[in-house]
Parts: C-alpha cells; sequence; structure tokens
C-alpha cells in the first residue's frame, strides 16, 4: 500500500517553495490559519508514474539482498546496502535505477522517514512519541511540522537497526541510547529513549551532519562569526592550540569544531577518539579516527579515558575528543591534559568559568593540572530564534592564563551583530606562541 503522504498533498496552505533531491520532492507551506511553516514530501513524476509496479519492485530487491546476506552470512549494515544497491544497477532488476532507493526504503520500512534523512536540507528530525507528528529543523525555513506519523512497526524496525549498527542492547535496564549512521547519503547522530526513563512510549532525535561541512568562511558570511573572531580561531588553530567550544544543545558547536579542525596544518597527525562519530573526515591531511560507541553506564570495553592512555604510542599531535559528556570522558580529558598534548572538544555548559569550577569540584581535577593546559583558548556558543529560526553565535572567546584565570577577549553577549576586534597584542595565547617562536619558552 502506497503512503498517502508520499503521494498527495493533503494540505490547503499557500505553497512558499519546492525543491527536489534524489527521487522525492519537497514541499514548503504555510498554513493559512496558523502561518505555522509545514514541510511535506512526494515522490517524483518518475516515481509517480510506476508506484503500481512497486510490489513487484519490492519483492525482486528483496530477494536480491536475502542472496546477499546468505552468501555474506553476516549483518549487512545500512552503508553496505546502499553501496549493494548503486552497484546493482537497476536495469539487472529489470526497473529504472532511479526507483531503487524507494524500493529500498520500502523494504527497510523507512518508507515515510527515509525521504528526511537524504534531504541535506533539513538539520534535525524529532519524534516525541509514537502518537505524535514528526516535526524537523530546516536550514532554511526553521522549525516545520508535518503530517508525517510513523507506525509502530516503523518505529521498532528503526531503532532495533540503530542498535544492532551501534552494538547497543536498548531495554529497560538500559533504556537511552545514541549511536550514529555513517552512510553514502547521509550521517545523523541519534538519540533514542523509552520507558522507565521515558513517560511516553518512545522518543527519537535524528542530528544530521551534512555531506559538506560548513567551513569557517561560510559560518563568518552567515554571522555566527565575525570576521576578526574567525581571523584569531584561524591562527589559534594553524599553531596547534587546545580549544574547548562550550554552549547548549544545537547552538552549533560540533559544526564550528569540524570548520576549525580543518587549520591544523596537514602534515600535522591528529587523532578522533569518540563515543559517536559527529566529526567528518573531510580534512585533508593525516587523521586517524576511532568510534568507541556510547555507553550510558560507562562500562564499555573500549572507554574514552582507557583509550587516551594509548596516546602516546599512536604519537598524535592534536587529539580531537568530541563531545564530553560523561565522567570518563573527562577523565579522558584529563589524561590529556597530563601528557601535555593539545586537544578540542565540545562540552555542553554555560560557559568558561562554570566550566573550571565543574572540573575542580565535580571531576576532582586540580587546578595546578589545569593549568598546565596553557594555551588554551574557550568558545562560548549561544543560539536565538528569530521567528521560527534558530540563529547559532559564537558570544565570548576566553583565554587561560597561565595563572589558572579565564579572561575575556572578545565579547558579544550585548550585540550579537557586532564584529569586536581582537586585541592581539594582549591575548595570552598569541603571546605564548610568538614567544616559543622567538625561543624564549
Amino acid at each position: 500500500m502506497v503512503l498517502v503522504d508520499l503521494v498527495i498533498n493533503q494540505k490547503s496552505g499557500s505553497l512558499i517553495n519546492s525543491y527536489k533531491f534524489l527521487c522525492y520532492k519537497a514541499l514548503i507551506r504555510r498554513d493559512k490559519l496558523s502561518s505555522n511553516i509545514e514541510y511535506q514530501v512526494i515522490y517524483d513524476e518518475v516515481v509517480m508514474g510506476e508506484l503500481k509496479n512497486f510490489n513487484l519492485y519490492e519483492g525482486l530487491l528483496k530477494s536480491t539482498i536475502e542472496e546477499l546476506i546468505v552468501k555474506t552470512q553476516d549483518f549487512i549494515s545500512l552503508d553496505e546496502l546502499f553501496s549493494f544497491v548503486s552497484n546493482l544497477k537497476g536495469e539487472i532488476l529489470g526497473f529504472s535505477e532511479h526507483l531503487i532507493i524507494p524500493v529500498l526504503f520500502r523494504i527497510l520500512k523507512m518508507e515515510r522517514l527515509g525521504p528526511l534523512l537524504v534531504d541535506n536540507q533539513i538539520d534535525e528530525i524529532y519524534l516525541d512519541s509514537s502518537q505524535s507528528y514528526i516535526y524537523i529543523d530546516h536550514a532554511r525555513y526553521g522549525r516545520c511540522s508535518t503530517q508525517i506519523r510513523l507506525r509502530k512497526q516503523e518505529i521498532e524496525s528503526f531503532i532495533h537497526r540503530v542498535a544492532l549498527e551501534n552494538d547497543f542492547n536498548l531495554n529497560r535496564e538500559n533504556p537511552t541510547m545514541k549511536g550514529d549512521f555513517v552512510t553514502k547519503l547521509f550521517h545523523t547522530r541519534i538519540t533514542v529513549d523509552i520507558p522507565p526513563l521515558l513517560i511516553d512510549d518512545v522518543h527519537l532525535d535524528i542530528r544530521k551532519f551534512h555531506p559538506h561541512n560548513l567551513h569557517l568562511e561560510d559560518l563568518i558570511k552567515s554571522g555566527s562569526i565575525p570576521q576578526s573572531q574567525g581571523n584569531f580561531l584561524r591562527e589559534i588553530m594553524n599553531n596547534l592550540v587546545s580549544l574547548s567550544i562550550i554552549g547548549p544543545p544545537n547552538s552549533g558547536k560540533t559544526t564550528l569544531q569540524n570548520a576549525l579542525l580543518e587549520y591544523i596544518p596537514p602534515h600535522f597527525r591528529i587523532l578522533s577518539v569518540e563515543d559517536v562519530l559527529e566529526t567528518s573526515n573531510l580534512r585533508i591531511g593525516n587523521q586517524v579516527r576511532f568510534r568507541l560507541g556510547y555507553d550510558p553506564n560507562e562500562r564499555n570495553i573500549y572507554t574514552k579515558a582507557m583509550e587516551i592512555q594509548k596516546l602516546l604510542h599512536r604519537s598524535p599531535d592534536y587529539v580531537n575528543l568530541g563531545e564530553l559528556s560523561t565522567k570518563d570522558n573527562f577523565l579522558a580529558f584529563l589524561n590529556i591534559l597530563s601528557v601535555g598534548i593539545p586537544s578540542i572538544q565540545t562540552i555542553h555548559g554555560r560557559n568558561p568559568n562554570y566550566l573550571l569550577l565543574r572540573l575542580q569540584d565535580v571531576y576532582k581535577i586540580p587546578i595546578s593540572l589545569i593549568k598546565t593546559s596553557f594555551p588554551h583558548v574557550f568558545v562560548e556558543m549561544d543560539t536565538l530564534w528569530v521567528e521560527n529560526i534558530r540563529k547559532r553565535f559564537i558570544i565570548r572567546i576566553a583565554e587561560l592564563t597561565p595563572e589558572g584565570e579565564i579572561i575575556i577577549v572578545s565579547d558579544r553577549q550585548s550585540d550579537r551583530f557586532n564584529d569586536l576586534l581582537i586585541d592581539k597584542q594582549n591575548s595570552y595565547s598569541l603571546n605564548f606562541l610568538q614567544d616559543r617562536k622567538n625561543g624564549i619558552h
């Protein structure tokens, strides 16, 4: 049975825009009564013309995939399935190559969710319960509603695949899961919650990372970063200075992290140690990436702290710690400080001073050890809703002094659209780098 929400438009809202991607067409509408923005997705004309044959195509592709599973005698990941069907060529199966993706999504019970995953204009996908409609954050139109409601079987099938691909046992004893899908068509970080942690039956949050990273110049053009801050951070990264990006969820921390990693000179060796793969592999240069898997109970055989202890045997010049969110993550950070290797990390938090208190009072990292991370730059990010669109900003840049204090070098809190020049002559980090070049350190 073809899904109605992918075939016809049931709403009478005014059409704002439309665009095509893969075998789909997205429709952006404004509801006449509420003025809310609604996102709709339908099949394109080629797929629409072949809908009557979908059951036949589904059977043909399904039997071919089953033959592959028997042949390999192993679990086939989502990325492997995409690679397999793209190399298969539709003509072998007797139908157009254009139809392979929608037919595969139907087999995987992802006919409704799949189009949202492959639309690169969508930043995040939310499902609050099995009875609610999906809503999204769109790169251009902000928070949008949809008329897409997943069936229970679709939700269970999707969660089962996330658990399998991330080697996680989701149950009442482990009711929250964080994983990722890294495929040729999309890269996502997925959070799943179930009872008893959750009051309702299920919650999904799918954060998407776009195949073409935003570069620092893109962030400057969008107004997230003024030119002076961009120039300062470019110089900091070019000289392998430790940097912590702090801010609330969805404030652009990982986007900035990816953009800044590009400015580490390519001959330097970067090791990335992450619980969930969020940073990109688009950097030109030497990079090794480790994915440990998310373990809320911190019982993972491979922990971030354990892997960091082995770093000296892997000869890093710079370490990407990804997101610091658990005690084990901060123990990894402690190990980085103790061996003097510069690192970059993202941290959910309020500002650098609160972070210092957290390191000392909660994780018992002494200030004497924290001081050894000098030079260390802190970037504080925040969000601002303008109508239904989320704007992301760097609002402060701070530095650690040799005495272990935090000083502000750029503050846009009062005017996030103003470009305040950074006094480079009084920058502790830049002065340290200059002295090191002059042979003073």
